[in-house]
This record gives C-alpha cells, structure tokens and sequence, in this order.
C-alpha cells in the first residue's frame, strides 16, 4: 500500500482537468488551442468544460487541490458562486502568488454546485480568441459563430454573453491570467478606471472569477477586488513539512518559508525538490543556504536549485529542454516539438516539479517560463526548426491533420511573437505559419487564418515588405477580404502583390502564377466572366508548361476555368470539362478531399440547372454525406443545404424547402454575420420563396 501523503495532490491543471464530462446530455468536454490578435482555433487546450452536475470523472474521487490558509476564503468564494447576479470576483497579486490555484479550488466546487465550468486562458490576445472560441462551440456554437464573436467587432463580447447566457446550466467562468486587462476590454487603449471591461459581467447564470497580476483595484471598478500575497507562515510551514516531511524540524521549515516569501509556488518547488531522488541538498536549512549560492530572484533560484541536482544526478540536459519549453507558449507543448529521446529528462523535471507531462503535452507555469526563457540563441532557432520538421510531411488540407494544426498554433505564435530569430530561422517559421494557417481557413475558420497571416507580416518585417513568406501571407488575407464581400479592397492586395511578385520572381514563378488566378478570381466576383475565361486560359497553358498537369495549382484554375465556362450558360462543356477535373482530382487529391468534393458540387449545381432537380436533390444529399468530416457551420456545407433547398422548392416542396433555407439562414447570420454576401442570398431566397417566387442558387467558384 502506498502511504505517501502527496499521492493524490492535485496541481492546477489537474483540477480543471478531473471533471470532464461523462454525461451524454452534456455539452461535450473542449478541446485545446491557439492564435494571436484575432485568433480563433479550436480544439486542443486550455478549456474544459465541467459537463455533469452530479457525476464527477472517477479519476477525481478522494481527490483535492490544496489551498493551505485560504480556506476560510475559498468558502466564502464557493458562497458567493452560489448566489445568481453576484459581481465579478478578480483574484489579483504576483506570480506565484497562488491565484489560478485558488481559482482551480473554485472550478472543483462547481461539479457539486450543479455548475459547468470554463477556464479560458487570457495570458495573450490569441490564447483568449481560442478560449472563447472553445467555450462557444461547447455550448453548440460553430467555428464560424466563434470567428465572429472573435473578429475585433465592436459587438464581439455582446455576442458571446449571448451565448453564455443561454447555457443549458449555470456556470462558472474563469479568465486566467488576464494579467493585461486591456484584452478583457472594448478596445486594445490602456486600461485605467474608466475603461469597459465588457467580457467580464455580472450574470444571473454565473459567476465570473479573473485571476491577475494587475493589482490597481481602480482597473476592476465593478467587481470584489481579492488580494492574494504569500501565505500566512504557519500555513507556508506546514506545506513545506508536507511536501518534504523528512527534511528537518518545524522551525527550520519556518525559517525556509520567509526566506521563500511564503509563495506557494516557490513552496512547491522546494518541498517537491527535496522530497525528490535528485536532491543535492537534503534539508530545509540546506536549502535554505543554498538559495545564498544561486543567482536572480528567489524564485529563479529555486528553479535553478532543481535544474543543477538533475544535471548533477545525470540528467544535464534537463536544463536545455525546460529552455527550449519556455520557447513555446506555457501549455500543451506536445513531445514532437521537444525533439527526440527525451523522456528520461521530461520525468526528471517532472519530478522536481518544474513542468507537468500529461496526455496533453507538457505545461509549465508562465513564471518559470518568463524565467528560463532564452535572449536569442540556438533555443529559438531549434524550437522553430522543430515547429517546421512536425508539419512538414503532413498535408494542410486533410480534415485528418487539423487537430494536430490546433495544437501547433499557440506554439508557433509564441515563437513568432519572440522576435528572436534570425533571417535563416525566421523565414523558416514563417513559411511554417502559413502552412498551419492554410489549415485553419480550410477547415473554415478564417479568422483564425487571418491572424496567423497578420503575425507572419507584422514580425517579419525585417525580411522586408518583399519578401516571399510576407507577399504569401498578404495574398492569402486578400482571399479572406474578398470572402467578406469587399472585392474592391480584396482586389487592391492582390494587384499590388502580384506587381511585386512579377518584379522579384518573375512571370511564371509559382507565386506569381497563384497571383494571375486570383485576379482572374476577382474577375468573376465582378462578373466579367468573358475576360475571366481568357486569363484563366492564359494562366493554364502557363501552369501546364511550368507546373504540370497534376499540380494542385493547375487543377485549380482548371476548375475555375470551367466554372467561368458555365457562369456564361454553356453547360454541356463546362459539364464535360468538371467530370475530367473530378476524375483527377479523385486520383490525385482523393475522393473525399474538400477540392474534390466542390468539383463535385459543380456537377451537381449543373445537373440543376439543366432542370434536372429531381437528380440534382439525391446527388445534394450525397454531397453532404461525403462531407460529414465537416462542421455543419462549415461554408461548404451551409451551401450545399442552401441549394439543396433550392432544388427541392423547384419540386413544388415549398414548406420543406422554407424549413431549410431557414435553417441555413440562422446559421449564416449567427456564424457569418447579417451583412455578409451568403447571408443577403440566402435571406433572399427564403423571402422569395415566402412569396411564391423562387431564387436559383448562384455562388462562386
């Protein structure tokens, strides 16, 4: 029998981690991710959701977090959390100070309080984005719903309240971290007393708790202000004696704890070092005098103390791997970015207590992280040549791999955001970037992709404005104007960047030849189909020559080129050239490929307006199963139900048709928004219909 005390001590992360719901009427557990600015993602990181309110995970049973002289406060917090309309609660005070602890007391008295829990990550713009962005799909929000609630509109926070409030229980919601209260506002200014900090409300739901290190109560005006410092000493002694309960006599523990500041995290890692099989130092007072012997603040030497009885114990690379860790962003590292053959040092700094390795990845405190991050160096250039080697093999568009995209995204922004690489490292990265922000806009989150994009420029402006990874990312963001429907400023990028591409590469450079297609694109939005048709034509027998024929590029523009073809009424050789265009990209791409399958919906889109409506419903319905990877908020799938319907109410199905176009509309105004051009055509038609008059489906390539 295993009598060690500390068995079942929870950290943090392990609390919010316990009650993942087990219970199939439950909203589903988040996943976990990241981005910058606007960042929206998806699954992967650091939200999860309390889903049974009478059911606790098993793993959760006998176990607690320890909150050691704080629990006169957690019982009053729990209190509070139980009464509708209560004020915001922001627990404030340094780093280490044991907030999100507290904070994480608080989530484990949730289960019991028939609530479900949030805990969104506010360290950076982009970790808040994918936060919000899992707590929306959680409660039956889409990638899209959530790209619009993250999008920097004025509305943003009105919307995801909105969400909130219609919760199917109540709820706590937990902001970590907000240590830049500016994030949590209405606009990016400096937070003073006057500022609206609109993500944060009372509710009649729930109860909103913020942990912080901006202790200024003036910055929180409508919410209960806690001041968290270190612990009351005889509290910070006896977690000493519990965590290392052979290391000495009670008043050597006590005297360990003032000299520590009483600071639960600087408690925890010297109780767990001296406790460990690493020790070098074996009691309180030796630890004591050692902290004399290490350099910086106490904190840093603490870690240090822990990083020299690894490196003295065989494990001297301990000390590089948690420098290469502190690279990334501070949670959900995954191994593959960690480089090889490692796990003898990933338990030894697990051991002492510096990171924790999970399922998940590995995590450390962002302190610890702020300490052992390198100033330049070859850390930053290895955790950028690790981010490229673990995409480099897999393909961006294959629903498959988008989880592993998810994971990556908080990485790659923390080391892009570092400004610590030099040309070599960062043009790798950002080439990297563009590649992981490909998958999110083909899975359909573009805001997301946006943000990634306008990292890649606004930090790697020392490349210079020409450069091929900048002029890529400026390309792609142009794709994501156009979407929104503003074809004239869309049209403005894609010119100025095609004139640079011509200058600094040439006519038939692979970029440029990406840039004649999308101008010939924007042709079509404009509908000159006629001068669309020629480029297209100019630009195949360009990309024939320089691509080849089965080049992902030239199925493209052969695709596009005969859609122009149709959008011009000659349906029998648009037909024909789309069941050639089908054929190979099933042999090149796959069957279920998103390019194959929007080949297929052309041929569908055909076949009704040739008047075969009938024919064109069964091949709609198929179309959809083929897509079933897809969201159902997914624009590709939120048109082929649009013109599904399309199809039916040219059958005379007036009613059924109505139901679904309504369907369609709720989702495109909730995920697209109300002005957005497929909003406008669906409301249309649905009005249309209303009226006895039906709209045929039209849509770009």
């Amino acid at each position: 029998m295993n009598t060690d005390p500390n068995k079942d001590r929870l950290t943090l992360a392990d609390v919010y981690r316990l009650a993942v719901t087990t219970d199939p009427a439950a909203p589903e557990a988040a996943d976990y991710q990241q981005g910058l600015a606007r960042l929206k993602a998806w699954g992967e990181r650091e939200v999860d959701i309390v889903g049974s309110p009478t059911r606790p995970a098993s793993s959760a049973r006998g176990q607690r977090v320890t909150v050691l002289g704080r629990r006169t406060l957690l019982q009053e917090l729990t209190e509070q959390a139980c009464h509708p309309g209560a004020e915001p609660i922001v627990l404030v005070g340094q780093g280490g100070a044991g907030k999100s602890t507290l904070a994480a007391a608080l989530a484990e008295q949730a289960p019991g309080l028939g609530r479900m829990v949030f805990w969104i990550s506010a360290a950076s713009a982009g970790e808040f984005a994918l936060g919000i962005t899992e707590v929306v799909r959680s409660l039956g929000g889409s990638m899209a719903e959530a790209n619009l609630i993250t999008s920097g509109s004025a509305d943003a926070a009105d919307l995801f309240w909105r969400r909130l409030e219609e919760a199917p229980r109540e709820w706590l919601l937990i902001l970590d971290n907000a240590d830049e209260p500016e994030l949590l506002a209405t606009t990016s200014a400096p937070v003073d007393a006057a500022t609206d900090l609109r993500w944060v409300r009372r509710s009649l739901r729930g109860q909103v708790v913020v942990t912080s290190r901006q202790t200024d109560p003036r910055v929180w005006p409508d919410a209960r202000v806690v001041a968290l410092g270190g612990l009351d000493l005889a509290d910070a002694t006896q977690m000493l004696r519990d965590l290392a309960p052979a290391a000495g006599a009670e008043s050597d523990a006590r005297a360990l704890a003032v000299r520590l500041d009483c600071l639960p995290l600087t408690l925890h890692l010297a109780g767990t070092y001296l406790d460990s099989d690493v020790a070098e130092v074996l009691t309180f007072a030796d630890y004591e005098r050692a902290l004399d012997n290490a350099a910086g603040t106490v904190m840093a030497r603490a870690g240090e103390i822990s990083l020299t009885g690894l490196a003295r114990h065989g494990l001297p690379e301990a000390r590089d791997l948690m420098t290469l860790a502190s690279c990334y962003a501070s949670n959900s590292i995954p191994a593959s970015l960690l480089g090889p053959d490692l796990d003898e040092a990933l338990e030894g700094l697990g051991r002492v207590g510096l990171i924790r390795n999970d399922r998940r990845g590995i995590s450390l405190h962002p302190l610890l992280a702020e300490i052992n991050r390198a100033e330049g160096g070859q850390a930053w250039h290895t955790a950028a040549a690790l981010l490229a080697d673990a995409v480099r093999d897999v393909p961006f568009d294959i629903p498959d791999h988008w989880p592993l995209y998810r994971q990556l995204g908080p990485h790659l922004l923390a080391v892009l955001a570092a400004r610590q690489l030099n040309p070599t490292y960062l043009h790798l990265l950002a080439e990297t970037a563009i590649q992981i922000a490909h998958a999110f806009g083909r899975s359909g989150d573009n805001g997301a992709a946006v943000a990634i994009y306008q990292a890649v420029i606004d930090h790697s402006r020392e490349l210079g404005e020409n450069h091929q990874a900048v002029l890529r990312a400026r390309h792609l963001i142009a794709w994501v104007v156009a979407d929104t429907g503003d074809i004239p400023a869309a049209k403005a990028i894609y010119q100025d960047v095609f004139e640079r591409r011509l200058g600094e590469f040439g006519p038939t450079h692979d970029d440029t030849l990406d840039s004649r297609h999308e101008l010939a694109w924007i042709d079509t939005c404009d509908g000159k189909w006629a001068k669309a048709e020629r480029d297209y034509r100019d630009l195949l027998h360009d990309s024939l020559i320089h691509r080849g024929s089965d080049a992902a590029g030239t199925l493209t523009t052969r695709h596009e080129l005969a859609f122009a073809i149709a959008a011009q009424g000659r349906l029998d050789e648009a037909l024909s050239d789309f069941e050639q265009i089908l054929d190979d990209r099933r042999r090149v791409l796959g069957v279920q490929h998103p390019q194959t399958l929007q080949t297929q919906h052309e041929i569908v889109w055909i076949t009704a307006r040739r008047g075969h409506y009938a024919q064109a419903e069964v091949l709609f319905r198929e179309l959809l199963e083929l897509r079933r990877e897809m969201e159902d908020d997914h624009p590709h799938v939120l048109l082929n139900r649009h013109e599904l319907a399309w199809v039916i109410a040219r059958q005379g199905r007036f009613a059924e048709a109505e139901t679904i176009y309504a369907r369609v509309l709720e989702r495109r105004d909730r995920t697209l928004g109300s002005n957005h051009p497929d909003t406008g055509k669906t409301r249309f038609a649905l009005d249309e219909l209303r009226q006895g008059r039906i709209v045929d489906a039209v849509h770009l390539a």
